[in-house]
């Protein structure tokens, strides 16, 4: 495509072509999936040390998280997946791969939270054992965070592009 757009004359109709052509996909299907799957690990990983971190910070000894330390775990709960979602768009990821990738993320959470050393800290800051009702909803509102975050991101470069060019 960008050869054909190169080639022609009509430079309206190279900017479209230029412009489908960044939106294809530069990966096969399993290599988004990989790299997909690569986010939702990291954005596990990234929810866990935030918790051990708020542990950590308030002293050994306290297990129950206070109202400002649960309002702030929650604003980054929803954050961080909606900005990988964006890195994901970003980087023309197929929204099937992420959702397939993020539906594991409560794998990753059980494997992570047994970890020696975590499985100590976690007890007053996640629910317990959280049951499957829970972890099914925690799967899904975290894909749907990173999905909307794909969307996001691209609903923002659709209105820049016509900001750009307008016609």
């Amino acid at each position: 495509m960008q050869n054909e757009a190169d080639s022609t004359e009509d430079a309206r109709w190279a900017a479209q072509t230029r412009r489908a052509a960044a939106l294809l996909p530069r990966r096969t299907a399993p290599g988004d999936v990989l790299f997909a799957t690569g986010a939702a690990l990291g954005v596990t990983v990234s929810l866990v040390g935030l918790i051990l971190a708020a542990h950590l910070l308030t002293g050994a000894g306290t297990r129950v998280p206070s109202p400002s330390q649960e309002w702030w775990l929650g604003l980054n709960a929803g954050l961080i997946p909606l900005i990988a979602g964006m890195i994901l768009a970003a980087d023309r990821t197929r929204p099937g791969a992420v959702a397939a990738a993020f539906l594991t993320t409560p794998l990753w959470w059980g494997l992570l939270s047994h970890l020696p050393g975590v499985s100590d800290l976690l007890p007053g800051w996640a629910a317990q054992p959280p049951s499957p009702a829970a972890l099914i909803l925690a799967a899904l509102g975290v894909t749907g965070l990173t999905l909307g975050g794909m969307g996001l991101y691209r609903r923002v470069q659709v209105g820049w592009t016509r900001l750009r060019n307008p016609s």
